[in-house]
């Protein structure tokens, strides 16, 4: 049976101790919705002291909430925040329609963004292990008749996965080939690390331009492979792309784009693309991004939070702030920033050479005298570094040239 388009009404509670605007929370939530085709009919905020244990919100606030169910035909009630399975069950009960909450939403939007086996499999785990504990709630969520239609291909899809013994044999075993996975990846970046080809990053939020960045420095630096998939969509992509970048002569780099960030980002999500993100765990530098055009801070701050989560917090990073030609002010940002456009390629240029002045700072130029036994070394040097004179002699080369710091210790035995 189709399902017709459900009508959702947003919840979200603003605690007095909280330092980000839940107004803004919930227009986000707003386009976590639409980007399910769940039309929003009205948004509800409480301002409280604490959370309540058995609705989240207050009791006369579900009573509201149901009269408006009511008035305004809504399908769906979606909370902001992570509710348990007894608020599930209790709100359910009280509102007599659907209830999720800002995790299930998201977690359904990957679902539908996963492509590649890993995604895939990434997202089945976080969504069944976001289930586990939820499985009672959601029992009665989708089960009941009249309520919300809306399942996407979300958590509870079908039957078996509200049988917990199943549920936890599905996990295990997902775990068991994501840890296959894992494996053939690190071979990957064991490779990557030992050619001492420094490592870039792209991280931010969900939407705010990495992939469009992406093929800025791509066509910059004269990169000859496809373009990155970018549109004005939430969670446009969730596989990691990476690209070798080299501008003109210098010693190239390997630039990774990461899946988007978000407010509020489910736990089960991180721990499940833990493999994914191990890209961002091996960089060399971070580059920030984040939406200059429309410019909040939280953007910023919601990706720090998942990169400390992760263990990357120590890593060099560098601010880059999009969208710079349709920006009407400069963004206050207590941090140095590029702000470029990656529609006019205004200050790529000026990032491509922060990138190279951050991800090379122990080089340094040296003589290295080669036999002419040694053309593989001088081939390498000549496709990874840069040469800046080379003369040929009776018996091999004498080139100087700019070394990494990893390359200088390998060659260490050329130099004179």
């Amino acid at each position: 049976m189709e399902n017709k388009k459900d009508r959702a009404i947003l919840v979200g509670l603003e605690l007095l101790t909280s330092k980000y605007s839940m107004s803004d929370s919930l227009d986000e939530l707003e386009h976590l919705a639409k980007a399910l085709e769940i039309h929003t009919v009205d948004k509800v905020i409480q301002r409280a002291e604490k959370v309540s244990p058995r609705f989240y919100v207050g009791s006369g606030k579900v009573l509201e909430i149901k009269k408006m169910v009511e008035v305004l035909g809504a399908t769906i009630v979606i909370f902001d925040d992570p509710l348990s399975p007894t608020q599930i069950n209790n709100l359910e009960k009280e509102l007599e329609c659907q209830v999720i909450d800002r995790s299930f939403l998201i977690l359904s939007i990957f679902s539908e963004r996963a492509q590649s086996k890993q995604s895939i499999l990434e997202v089945s785990l976080a969504q069944k292990e976001y289930m586990l504990p939820r499985l009672i709630g959601l029992g009665n969520s989708l089960s009941r008749q009249g309520g919300g239609s809306y399942n996407a291909k979300g958590p509870g899809e079908t039957k078996l996965e509200l049988d917990r013994r199943k549920l936890l044999k599905e996990i295990s075993n997902i775990k068991k080939e994501l840890v296959k996975i894992s494996s053939e990846n690190e071979v990957s970046r064991k490779k990557r690390k030992q050619n001492g080809i420094p490592i870039v990053a792209l991280a931010g939020y969900t939407n705010v331009g990495k992939s469009s960045l992406m093929n800025s420095l791509s066509e910059k630096l004269n990169s000859v492979t496809e373009k990155v998939f970018e549109k004005d969509m939430l969670f446009a992509t969730l596989d990691t792309k990476t690209k070798r970048m080299q501008k003109d002569n210098n010693p190239p780099f390997l630039l990774v784009d990461t899946v988007g960030f978000i407010k509020k980002l489910p736990h089960e999500l991180i721990r499940s693309f833990e493999s994914t993100l191990r890209d961002v765990i091996d960089a060399d530098l971070l580059v920030i991004v984040a939406d200059g055009a429309y410019f909040n801070d939280y953007q910023i701050s919601s990706t720090l939070n998942v990169l400390n989560s992760i263990g990357a917090s120590s890593i060099p990073k560098l601010y880059v702030l999009t969208k710079k030609e349709i920006a009407i002010t400069e963004p206050l940002f207590n941090e140095d920033y590029i702000f470029v456009s990656n529609v006019t390629k205004e200050n790529i240029d000026t990032l491509i050479n922060t990138i190279y002045s951050n991800i090379y700072l122990d080089s340094r130029i040296a003589n290295l005298k080669l036999s002419f036994n040694n053309s593989n070394v001088f081939s390498y040097l000549k496709e990874n570094a840069t040469i800046l004179k080379t003369d040929y002699l009776e018996d091999g080369y004498l080139i100087k040239v700019v070394l990494s710091k990893t390359d200088q210790k390998k060659y260490e035995k050329y130099i004179i």
